[in-house]
């Protein structure tokens, strides 16, 4: 009797394990990101004033596009960095209809004295045409972020074939 007691528990672990890989594979994932090199260098000691002044306050923007996969296109632009910056990430958690990502980029090895503007384009799956409530936050390069780093806190409709554009408040990546 207790040798099918053990079997069965045994078998029913194995199952569960089974289960709980299965829902490990189909979370969503942001996958495929990839960032540009500068392409405008911001400093307050050798950009002439007016420029810097235009350039420092606009935000970025994030483009959505839904493909008839589920795959959507994400596109992060003008994303202020120290010039420093080579490697931005994006990560994503979700909840029902709720996404929020987080932006950061690698530990710095040293800060430099100017501010760039980068493009972050990266793919997210598993997602389908709906309305969403979406967070996303500009982090340090340890993950860590509070309320102040929340660059965008709204409603987001993706609907195949559509391109979303949305507009983030005004702030750069945490240096450190």
């Amino acid at each position: 009797m207790k040798k099918h007691l053990f079997f069965s528990l045994v078998c029913l672990l194995g199952l569960s394990a089974c289960s709980s890989e299965h829902i490990a594979l189909d979370a969503m994932k942001v996958y495929d990101v990839v960032n540009s090199a500068c392409k405008l260098n911001l400093s307050e000691t050798d950009t002439q004033p007016d420029i810097y002044e235009t350039n420092i306050v606009k935000p970025a923007s994030l483009s959505l596009q839904l493909e008839g996969d589920g795959i959507v296109k994400g596109v992060l632009e003008d994303v202020k960095g120290n010039c420093a910056v080579r490697k931005i990430h994006v990560q994503i958690a979700n909840d029902d209809n709720k996404i929020v990502l987080v932006v950061y980029h690698d530990k710095l090895e040293a800060l430099a004295d100017c501010i760039c503007n980068y493009d972050v384009s990266f793919k997210m799956s598993r997602l389908s045409a709906g309305d969403y409530d979406l967070k996303i936050y500009f982090a340090s390069p340890d993950m860590k972020y509070t309320e102040e780093d929340l660059m965008y806190n709204g409603r987001c409709k993706l609907e195949k074939g559509h391109t979303t554009k949305i507009t983030l408040k005004q702030g750069a990546l945490p240096e450190v």
